[in-house]
C-alpha cells in the first residue's frame, strides 16, 4: 500500500473516533440494556409451595412453625408469636425492603423463634416469590 494512502485511512480513522467521541461528551451514560427482573405473583405461588415455604410458613396471619407471610412486605410487617418483636425490622436487624426480603430467603438466619435454611432460588424465581409476597397483606 502506498504511504499516501495509509497516511489517509489512519487520518479517516482518528478523525471517526474523535467525531464519536465529540458526540457522546455530555450525554447521560445510556440505560442499561436489563433492568430489574419482572415478577409475577402467580408463578410466585408455585415457587413458594415448591420451594419448601409453605411447610413452615402459611400465606396468612397464621404461625405455623414460622411466622405466617401476610403483611411480609408491609412496614408494619407480619404478626409475630407472643414475646417476639424485631422492633419493625427482619429478624437479621436489616430494614424490611424487597432486597433484604430476598436476601433473608437466600441466606440461613437464626432469629428469637429459630433457624430458617436458606432457598437457592434463580433471579426469576425470587422475583416472581417477591411479587406473591406482595399479594400478602394483613
Amino acid at each position: 500500500m502506498q504511504p499516501l494512502i495509509r497516511m489517509t485511512i489512519g487520518v479517516a480513522l482518528v478523525l471517526g473516533a474523535l467525531l464519536l467521541a465529540a458526540n457522546t461528551l455530555g450525554r447521560p451514560p445510556a440505560a442499561p440494556a436489563s433492568g430489574p427482573i419482572a415478577g409475577d405473583a402467580t408463578r410466585g405461588q408455585i415457587v413458594f409451595e415448591r420451594a419448601g415455604c409453605s411447610a413452615c410458613h402459611t400465606t396468612t396471619t397464621e404461625f405455623r412453625v414460622g411466622t405466617g407471610m401476610a403483611g411480609v412486605l408491609q412496614p408494619e410487617g407480619p404478626v409475630y408469636p407472643p414475646g417476639v418483636n424485631y422492633g419493625g425490622l427482619l429478624p437479621n436487624g436489616a430494614p424490611r425492603t424487597e432486597e433484604n426480603v430476598a436476601a433473608f430467603i437466600r441466606a440461613t438466619n437464626q432469629g428469637q423463634i429459630g433457624i430458617m435454611p436458606g432457598r437457592a432460588l434463580s433471579d426469576q424465581q425470587m422475583a416472581d416469590l417477591i411479587a406473591y409476597l406482595r399479594t400478602l397483606t394483613r
